[in-house]
């Protein structure tokens, strides 16, 4: 197990009423890391091996995780598929043991090429890690609440050794609740942490469900454009209805490097949440 920094699993049995994750990429400045207000419950570090290649153990991420690490933050390292070998992954794996970093987000990755990886599922990737390092690591894999999305493939990789589920963004609070009842009714019993993205435009929100592939109703859509002075507080009002509906308290947020924005919102929410 983890000796320094706890794993995920144990972070998420906090008690307090508001809990919060963010979501950073390794083009964050160290100054911006140091200014923010409100310190989340841990780190989401993300990975895009198209940019570094997977060439070896200096590449930004790790610079950011290691980083972190440093300032005594907790680390959810985010790893790929695409361009993983079982080779770089050897050398990777003790890296992070000698880092105390304990806790992966396990992706397949937006552009997956089966021919230069030795992992054709994310499933693969569990078991070759769990075959490594039995339990030292903690990890995560990623749920889309949305209809055509098979509950039967999330589960397949909790079964296969995965912990924990952060959840793509969505912003209607039924697409999460009816998300949570279809993992309940398949036997799905992992920790699922709902994905937030704050946004404050409406140019935001349409540039993110474009990047993102996320859908939402038309309904919504419409709601947004009858009301767009109203957009600010979508979010807030989101966050309350799941915590008050489905007795949820850790929230993981998709900053896109925006901590001040966020950290604005996080400072709000605290104020009426009880």
């Amino acid at each position: 197990m983890c000796s320094k920094l706890l794993k995920i699993t144990d972070l998420l049995k906090n008690k307090d009423p508001f809990t919060f994750s963010f979501e950073v990429t390794p083009e964050i400045s160290e100054a911006d890391l140091d200014k923010i207000e409100v310190q989340p419950m841990f780190y989401s570090v993300t990975w895009h091996a198209s940019n570094h290649q997977c060439k070896d153990l200096n590449i930004p991420p790790l610079k950011l995780a290691s980083l972190l690490k440093q300032k005594g933050k907790h680390v959810l390292l985010n790893l790929s598929c695409h361009l993983m070998t079982k080779k770089y992954l050897n050398e990777l794996l003790p890296w992070l043991q000698e880092k105390d970093i304990c806790n992966l987000f396990i992706v397949l990755g937006a552009s997956f090429d089966p021919s230069g990886s030795d992992f054709n599922t994310s499933q693969e990737m569990i078991l070759y890690i769990k075959e490594k390092t039995r339990d030292y690591f903690c990890i995560g894999v990623a749920g889309f609440p949305y209809n055509n999305y098979k509950i039967s493939v999330l589960k397949e990789k909790i079964d296969n050794g995965a912990d924990f589920i952060i959840s793509q963004a969505f912003f209607e609070a039924n697409v999460f609740k009816d998300f949570i009842k279809k993992c309940k009714d398949a036997n799905l019993n992992a920790p699922i942490i709902p994905g937030i993205f704050p946004f404050q435009s409406q140019s935001e929100l349409n540039s993110f469900l474009k990047l993102c592939k996320v859908e939402v109703t038309k309904e919504f859509m419409e709601k947004l454009k009858k009301e767009p002075e109203n957009t600010i507080n979508v979010v807030e009002n989101l966050i309350h209805e799941i915590r008050n509906n489905l007795h949820v308290n850790h929230f993981h947020f998709f900053t896109i490097n925006k901590l001040d924005k966020t950290c604005d919102l996080i400072l709000k929410l605290r104020k009426t949440i009880k």
